[in-house]
């Protein structure tokens, strides 16, 4: 499967099973960070989302539908 090319400022919705597991009722997210690591998934994302501010793995790529893509 082909990762997405996320971006800063994208809109998306996640996952059923990210909201789920985060207990989140809309699971409509903004992109508001790229968070590197110092492994080989080489960085995470910070998202605004139902009103908080959570940190993901960069899996959410895969399976995250983009509602607006930033400029």
């Amino acid at each position: 499967m082909k990762v997405r090319d996320l971006n800063v400022g994208d809109l998306i919705k996640l996952p059923k099973g990210c909201r789920n597991h985060w207990e989140l009722p809309t699971g409509i997210a903004l992109l508001i960070a790229r968070l590197p690591r110092n492994d080989r998934l080489e960085y995470d994302w910070k998202v605004l989302v139902d009103g908080r501010s959570i940190e993901l793995g960069r899996q959410i790529e895969n399976d995250a539908e983009v509602i607006s893509e930033s400029r």
